[in-house]
Order: structure tokens, then C-alpha cells, then sequence
């Protein structure tokens, strides 16, 4: 269990970093593409660190049961989240390097009508819904390592672009970090077709994967049988 912890942590404060000086330090000294490289793989070890140690930890006792009607809800909001994904990576998104800002238009009804962080967002109600299925030291150290990193991390991380991009004040009037605030307020409206139809297709083909698979892959089912 203290590896788990350790690799969360070390996922969690290695993401903190871009939101430091030392982004911009080490770039200066190494360049961006130096940078990029070295930041995906310590990424990608700790994540692999995170999953070996998650399989070996025990499960320790739970703090609660669900009712099997959360299975569904869990479902549900596990395809709003791969839908926040995908369509989030496959949209021109001011958190790529290099990327342009979402014309307003966009911004005011695709994907980051519903947060300018869908990606982060999405990973973070994914995580969410796992740790409230896995309510055990096991479940909170790793998924709810996933959900900090990302909605902190996106937190910290609008600092940083509100001083680097001449156009995030225009963007950030358009959206809202919390999901859906900005079309509550009346500054956004929801526009499946700004969204992209092909994008909420992919997403629900990989959550129909999954779900099928999520047995076999994973050990766990996810529906009530």
C-alpha cells in the first residue's frame, strides 16, 4: 500500500511542476521538444508504477456499498467522460503546445462550452466514479491520485496561460472550469454538432468496448448481471 501512495504521489507533484518555474528553466536550458520527451516518459513511469502497485495493494475494507443502481449511473457518466475526452483531444485545444485558442464561436458551444478543461475534467469524473465503486485505501490512493492531478492541475495551470496567450482572456469568458457553469450563466450553450457528431461516436464506441471487455481486462464487472 505505501508504494500505491508513493506513486500517486509522485504522479500528483511531478504534474504540479509545469505550474513552477522549473518548466521554464528547464526548457530554457534543454528546449521544448527535450522537455515534452522527458515529461511523457517520467509521466508514463509513474503511471506504470501507479498500476503495478495498484494491483499488488490489498483491497482493505470498504467505507460503504453502493447500490447496484449506481452501476448505471457510473456508466453514464463514464461516457459523458470519455465523451469530454475525446472530443477534447481532437479539438483545436489552447492546452496543446502550439495550438491556437478556439475561435469564440466554438468555444461558446463545442466542448469547451461545457469546461475549458474537458480532458482534465473527464479523466477526473472517471476517476471519481471509480473511487466511489472502490471505496478502500486502494481505490482512494489511486484513483483519487488521478482525480487531484487533474482538476488541481488544471486549476494551477490557468495561471500560467492567462500570462502566456494574448487571447485566454477572450476564451476564458466564453467557458467556465466548472462543468456547465458557463451555460448555466448564459455566456455558453450546448451544440452536439459544434461538439462533433464523429467525436461523440468514437467516444461511445470506446466506452461500449470497454464496458464489454471490462470484465475479462480488468476483473470487475462493471453492470449488474
Amino acid at each position: 500500500m505505501n508504494a500505491l501512495i508513493a506513486a500517486s504521489a509522485a504522479f500528483f507533484f511531478l504534474h504540479m511542476l509545469p505550474g513552477t518555474p522549473f518548466r521554464a528553466r528547464f526548457m530554457a536550458l534543454a528546449g521544448w521538444q527535450i522537455y515534452q520527451a522527458v515529461f511523457s516518459l517520467a509521466s508514463l513511469a509513474a503511471i506504470w508504477w501507479m498500476v503495478s502497485s495498484f494491483n499488488a495493494a490489498p483491497y482493505g475494507d470498504k467505507l460503504w456499498v453502493a447500490p447496484a443502481a449506481w452501476q448505471w449511473l457510473k456508466a453514464a457518466l463514464i461516457l459523458f467522460a470519455y465523451i469530454l475526452i475525446v472530443a477534447g483531444f481532437a479539438t483545436p485545444n489552447p492546452y496543446t503546445p502550439g495550438a491556437p485558442i478556439p475561435e469564440k464561436g466554438l468555444a461558446g458551444e463545442g466542448v469547451f462550452a461545457i469546461t475549458r478543461h474537458p480532458v482534465m475534467w473527464g479523466i477526473a469524473i472517471w476517476a471519481i466514479a471509480h473511487t466511489i465503486s472502490q471505496p478502500n485505501p486502494r481505490g482512494f490512493a489511486f484513483f483519487g491520485g488521478f482525480a487531484a492531478t487533474a482538476l488541481i492541475g488544471s486549476w494551477l495551470q490557468q495561471k500560467r496561460k492567462r500570462a502566456e496567450l494574448a487571447g485566454w482572456a477572450a476564451f476564458e469568458a466564453k467557458t467556465s472550469f466548472w462543468p456547465f457553469a458557463a451555460i448555466i450563466q448564459g455566456r455558453a450553450s450546448v451544440n452536439l454538432k459544434a461538439i462533433g457528431w464523429w467525436k461523440i461516436a468514437v467516444a461511445a464506441g470506446l466506452w461500449a468496448l470497454i464496458l464489454y471487455f471490462h470484465f475479462s481486462w480488468f476483473g470487475a464487472q462493471p453492470l449488474p448481471l
